[in-house]
């Protein structure tokens, strides 16, 4: 492998996930799905910032090597790296351990180089970090292209970490520096999101033989303030300096839409609610994307609250087929307000019969477990979530995803547990808002999701439940779905069946694991672990049988 300067490193969500067994239950429908195996586009701005700055870069997307290729050499791979830094991304907190794992291997097989973390979790922890974790030798906080810019200057000239903006690092004294941060962007402009050249391995941009698709940013930053996130505007204003969002102009997503055609990408989102910047930005991105004419066979886009149909009416107009996405997440009108979103199920409803009207089918996100919510408010999803697939199946929506032979429904709700980010306020103020806090530092973090199953990942509990009775909502919760799903024929009987069968399987792993914890035999316990993983993979192989 040539030298480089830099090389950026997606790692794994969970690093022993091929010789330890894990247990990812409602989190992920298998092993691989909660690896986060894509590289975030943030990685890919900062890579290609430092490319066209002369410095030689590679994003090496490692968790999709671990998850794609069977018998991959982790270590003797990194063995073969040649580069100055070692930067990883640890951006959201479900790479914790991953992205500490792979540092360690990191300075272990090249001491001599910079082991560097950035994102989000890395930001809200840097100290913590750099105070615990010696093989990390610096943390990049905040929105870092053109920080990091000024260190790799920096560190060439002077062949040492000097202060820079945006760092956190140890001297050679072992003293901590924390240096202030950079003024935040005011747009997006200056950056690019399309440089697929920079990755690899190929394949982790989109597997051979499937539909192509890529999302770009509209903006980095929010307007809205939900308290379990850390993409809000006060995450972004503490943790980032960023006071308002900053944007993409229209001409620019357009010409990154064309961008992504010549790299044969039609199916396309855009994160991030347009209308956040205002009807005069909306408008012109509208007019440009109907004016320019980017091949879409499909156009994903994020509703961060309910529309009008003034913008419904113009997003059919541009002649794509479109689909929205939007998070409700309750169906009760005082847990969203809880969360921070100040709309009602009425507002939601109307917004879908507009959607429905100009045929474009809509997804919604619901979640459970929630600040605030009793048996009384999940039943007021389970509601909501029945008359959404009542007006669902009128409506008739159907389209075709890419290469897929047969016309397959599209839209439709899905649910899932959440977990409090870190640098969101129920993070920071968690009684505030009505959580307890399970984990609160990052050493408990990394410890955590060490652990085998996806209920120990869960990092909180509410004011009205406790960590039992969460995981017994979720556990209600997706059985309803599946009820859901068997009576608007996405299951058939007998998927049906075996997808309670599974909900049933889970609940009963999860008390024989919590039994299993307490042994103080290691042997034993890991034994034990490993007893359950065969028994369950022998159920999926009896699935397979069974549906055939």
């Amino acid at each position: 492998m040539p030298s480089y300067d830099i090389i950026f490193i997606h790692p794994p969500a969970h690093y022993d996930f091929r010789r330890k067994p894990l247990f990812t239950g409602a989190l992920g429908r298998s092993v691989e799905t909660v690896q986060f195996s894509k590289v975030p586009i943030g990685m890919l701005s900062l890579a290609e910032y430092q490319d066209r700055h002369g410095y030689k870069v590679m994003i090496d997307n490692l968790g999709d090597r671990m998850v794609t290729v069977p018998g991959f050499d982790v270590e003797q791979h990194i063995k073969n790296w040649s580069a100055q830094i070692f930067a990883i991304g640890l951006h959201f907190q479900q790479h914790s351990q991953g992205a500490i794992e792979i540092a360690r291997l990191c300075k272990k097989f090249h001491p001599n180089s910079l082991v560097m973390l950035g994102g989000l979790t890395a930001t809200c922890f840097h100290e913590e970090i750099i105070e615990k974790f010696e093989c990390v030798d610096i943390i990049i906080r905040g929105e870092a292209e053109k920080p990091l810019l000024q260190f790799l200057r920096a560190y060439e000239k002077e062949g040492k970490v000097t202060s820079a903006p945006n760092l956190t690092y140890r001297d050679d004294n072992g003293e901590i520096h924390v240096t202030p941060m950079m003024e935040a962007s005011q747009d997006l402009d200056d950056f690019e999101f399309t440089r697929f050249d920079l990755i690899e391995p190929k394949t982790s941009i989109y597997p051979p033989d499937s539909v192509h698709r890529y999302s770009l940013e509209v903006c980095r930053g929010c307007i809205y303030n939900c308290t379990i996130c850390g993409g809000s505007a006060y995450t972004y204003k503490k943790y980032l300096g960023m006071s308002k969002p900053a944007f993409r102009s229209p001409a620019k997503i357009v010409a990154d839409m064309k961008k992504l055609n010549n790299q044969g990408i039609k199916f396309i989102g855009l994160f991030q609610d347009m209308r956040m910047a205002g009807k005069k930005y909306w408008q012109e991105l509208v007019a440009t994307l109907i004016k320019e004419k980017p091949e879409i066979e499909r156009l994903s886009l994020d509703l961060l609250a309910p529309a009008d149909e003034e913008f419904i009416r113009a997003i059919a107009g541009i002649g794509r087929q479109v689909i929205f996405h939007l998070c409700p997440d309750t169906g009760s009108d005082s847990v969203r307000r809880l969360l921070g979103k100040h709309y009602s199920n009425e507002a939601l409803l109307e917004t879908m019969r507009i959607c429905y009207k100009y045929q474009i089918p809509v997804t919604n996100f619901f979640s459970v477990g929630l600040a605030g919510e009793t048996d009384e408010q999940m039943h007021e999803t389970w509601d909501l979530w029945a008359k959404l697939d009542h007006m669902d199946h009128e409506a008739h929506l159907k389209g075709h995803f890419g290469d897929i032979d047969k016309s397959v429904p599209i839209g439709g709700q899905i649910l899932g547990p959440i977990v409090l980010d870190p640098g969101s306020q129920a993070f920071d103020a968690p009684e505030k808002f009505g959580f307890k806090l399970l984990y609160k530092n990052f050493e408990e973090y990394h410890q955590a999701l060490s652990q085998p199953s996806w209920h120990q990942w869960i990092n909180y509990e509410t004011r009205e439940r406790d960590k039992d009775a969460i995981l017994e909502m979720i556990f209600q919760s997706t059985e309803f779905t599946i009820d859901q799903r068997e009576k608007y024929g996405f299951f058939g009987p007998q998927e049906a069946h075996y997808e309670r069968c599974k909900v049933e399987a889970d609940r009963v792993i999860v008390k024989e694991l919590e039994n299993i914890m307490k042994l103080e035999n290691q042997k034993e316990k890991e034994f034990r672990i490993v007893s359950i993983r065969k028994n369950l993979d022998e159920l999926e192989k009896r699935r397979m049988v069974f549906l055939d």
